[in-house]
């Protein structure tokens, strides 16, 4: 039996190609196509699709507000989506949304072909020049530090001891302590060396 696929995107020359890669490959068929989210999730209900394969940015109704709706009337609909290299905030918003496939939109027929198998099984296929966007921890997700925490954290990083610290900034070094444990809790770290490597990795500090 072939692996039924309807086809989300804006663009008529790519909905018009990837049917034509859908068609011509065995166990696989174009079941529909829809123009934009909202008729997505039309054709979804008319035409029981196995997979759907969707672009993330559209008008009207994006690949995103799409998934969330599937998620919640057809948890079970494997989705794969299609982006362009930019679009790491909307990559993790499907990963956590539950779609099952990640895919430039100039990837070959094999690997669209195999993401879309593997999606049917259960598998993730995330094309691997996205990765670093799909998993990197984004700029919303960043911990944040005030301005204080920043300095202290700078001059910790520069070697300095909690007593010059507090010395330099006319504080208790009872207080640098304090400041210092508010800031593994913002890093979620336990060390001074910790703090320092993921300050420098998340670029909240700079030496």
């Amino acid at each position: 039996m072939s692996i039924r696929v309807l086809i989300v995107d804006d663009h008529q020359i790519l909905r018009t190609g990837l049917s034509l890669i859908m068609e011509t490959t065995d166990g696989m068929e174009a079941v529909g196509t829809a123009v934009d989210g909202k008729d997505g999730l039309a054709k979804v209900e008319e035409l029981s699709p196995d997979v759907v394969l969707t672009d993330i940015r559209m008008p009207n109704m994006d690949g995103i507000a799409m998934l969330r709706a599937l998620r919640q009337d057809h948890p079970n609909l494997p989705v794969v989506v299609l982006t362009t290299f930019d679009d790491q905030e909307p990559i993790q918003q499907a990963l956590k949304l539950g779609a099952k496939g990640f895919l430039l939109k100039d990837a070959d027929k094999d690997t669209i072909i195999k993401t879309i198998q593997g999606a049917i099984s259960g598998q993730i296929y995330v094309e691997p020049s996205l990765m670093g966007k799909a998993f990197a921890i984004s700029a919303a997700e960043k911990p944040k530090l005030n301005e204080r925490d920043t300095l202290i954290l700078k001059m910790v990083a520069e070697g300095s001891r909690n007593i010059d610290i507090a010395d330099t900034l006319h504080l208790s070094e009872r207080t640098i302590k304090a400041h210092l444990t508010e800031i593994y809790n913002q890093l979620g770290v336990f060390t001074r060396a910790e703090a320092v490597a993921a300050a420098l990795r998340d670029g909240l500090i700079e030496l």
